[in-house]
C-alpha cells in the first residue's frame, strides 16, 4: 500500500502513453486535484482534460456522472457515454460510486451485482478498452461529544452502518476483480494510506474507515488525502498501462 506520495519517472512515462476515461463525482474531482498537483511538482507534462467525448490525448480524459445519493443514475450515464463515444481509442476506462451513495438502507449486494454487471457489459461492447473497477471511498468515523454520547446510548456514531454497506459492496468487488488486476482499490488507499490501517468495528464487524487526518470534513479528501490517493490511482494505472503494453 502507497504511504508516499512520491512517483518514479517510468510510471509517469507510462501514464504520459496511456488514454485513461474516468468517471466519477466529488471525490474522483480530489484525486485529479492532487494529480495535477503531483504532476506539477515532479515537472510532469501529463493532459488532465474534463470532456465527455472520445479522448483527444494521451492522459486522463474525465467526465462527472449520475446524481450523488443515486448511484443506478451514475452506472446507466458512464454506460451512456461510454457507448456514445467518451471510451473510444482509450486504454482504460473506470468509474466510480461516491460515499453519498451508500446509507444503512442500501441492499450492497444488488448495487455491486448491478455494477459489474455494466461493467461487464462495456468490456464485452468495447473489446480494445480495458474497463476497472474502482472500490466505493469512505467516511471517516465519527467523534467528539456527539459520538460519545451516541456510545453511551449504544447507538452507532454517524456514518458506521454507511461504512458496513460500503464495505460489503467493495468486499464483492474485490472478490470479482482484485485476482484480475481490474481494481483500482480507492476504499483500501483512504484506509490505509497513511499506515495507520483505519478500521472500525460496526455491529460486531470491522471494517475499513477514511482516516481522519486525510479529510476536513469526513469524507472529501484534504490536500493530504488527495495526494496520498491520486499516488496510489497513479501507481496502479501506470501498473497497468506498462502490463498491456507488454502483451
Amino acid at each position: 500500500m502507497v504511504t508516499t506520495t512520491q512517483t518514479n519517472k517510468p510510471e509517469w512515462q507510462a501514464l504520459e502513453k496511456t488514454r485513461v476515461v474516468f468517471g466519477h463525482q466529488s471525490v474522483g474531482r480530489n484525486i485529479l486535484n492532487g494529480i495535477e498537483r503531483l504532476a506539477a511538482r515532479d515537472g510532469v507534462n501529463l493532459d488532465v482534460q474534463e470532456r465527455r467525448a472520445a479522448p483527444a490525448a494521451q492522459g486522463i480524459s474525465h467526465f462527472s456522472i449520475g446524481n450523488n445519493g443515486d448511484p443506478l443514475s451514475k452506472i446507466e450515464d458512464f454506460a451512456a457515454a461510454i457507448d456514445a463515444g467518451a471510451a473510444q481509442n482509450a486504454d482504460i476506462a473506470m468509474m466510480k460510486l461516491c460515499y453519498v451513495d451508500f446509507n444503512a438502507a442500501t441492499d450492497a449486494r444488488q448495487l455491486a451485482n448491478k455494477y459489474i454487471a455494466n461493467l461487464e457489459s462495456l468490456a464485452q461492447r468495447h473489446p480494445e478498452t480495458n474497463f476497472v473497477a474502482v472500490t466505493a471511498p469512505l467516511m471517516a468515523l465519527q467523534t467528539g461529544p456527539k459520538a460519545l454520547a451516541k456510545k453511551l446510548m449504544g447507538k452507532q456514531p454517524s456514518g458506521s452502518i454507511d461504512n458496513l454497506r460500503r464495505a460489503e459492496f467493495n468486499t464483492l468487488l474485490r472478490e470479482r476483480y482484485a485476482s484480475t488486476g481490474r481494481l483500482f482499490d480507492l476504499a483500501r488507499a483512504e484506509a490505509d494510506s497513511t499506515g495507520q490501517h483505519c478500521r472500525v468495528t460496526v455491529n460486531g464487524q470491522t471494517v475499513e474507515a477514511l482516516c481522519p487526518e486525510l479529510t476536513n470534513d469526513g469524507g472529501h479528501l484534504n490536500e493530504r488525502g488527495q495526494e496520498l490517493v491520486a499516488t496510489a490511482f497513479l501507481n496502479f494505472a501506470s501498473s497497468l498501462a506498462t502490463q498491456q503494453a507488454a502483451k
